[in-house]
Formats: structure tokens, C-alpha cells, sequence
């Protein structure tokens, strides 16, 4: 996969389970987890996210507020 092929699937799997991801940690390991199914390395998630994927994942949410006035719970 490449970076671009990862970013697509990393946004499309923060818009389908924003809503129910827990805290950043525990949407994080649901993520890496669902990125390994896909065929994705944990390493060139955390590259596609900057090195941080639990805050990354935060920062989103914090967006997804801001654009819809909600956030998931816990965050």
C-alpha cells in the first residue's frame, strides 16, 4: 500500500467508528488492530499519523466536534 492508499483507509475508518472508539488509547489499539487486518504495518500507520496515532486519533475527534458539535464520548 502506499501512504496516500493508508491515509484513505485511516480516514475512512475514523469516519465509520469516531462515534464508539473510547478513550484515544483504547481507539488507538482498535485501529492498529483493524490496520493489521487490512494488510497495514503498525509502523506505516504511525507514519501516516505522525507518530502519535492515539493523538492523532484525539485531534480528529476534536475536528469531527467542531465540524458536527460531537465528539466521541470519553474524549
Amino acid at each position: 500500500m502506499t501512504s496516500e492508499d493508508i491515509d484513505e483507509w485511516l480516514d475512512s475508518w475514523v469516519e465509520a467508528h469516531y462515534s464508539s472508539w473510547g478513550t484515544p488509547d483504547q481507539a488507538a489499539q482498535a485501529c492498529v488492530a483493524a490496520a493489521n487486518e487490512a494488510g497495514i504495518a503498525e509502523r506505516d500507520l504511525n507514519a501516516a499519523t505522525g507518530g502519535d496515532l492515539a493523538a492523532y486519533l484525539e485531534e480528529e475527534a476534536a475536528a469531527i466536534a467542531d465540524a458536527s458539535g460531537s465528539a466521541p464520548s470519553d474524549f
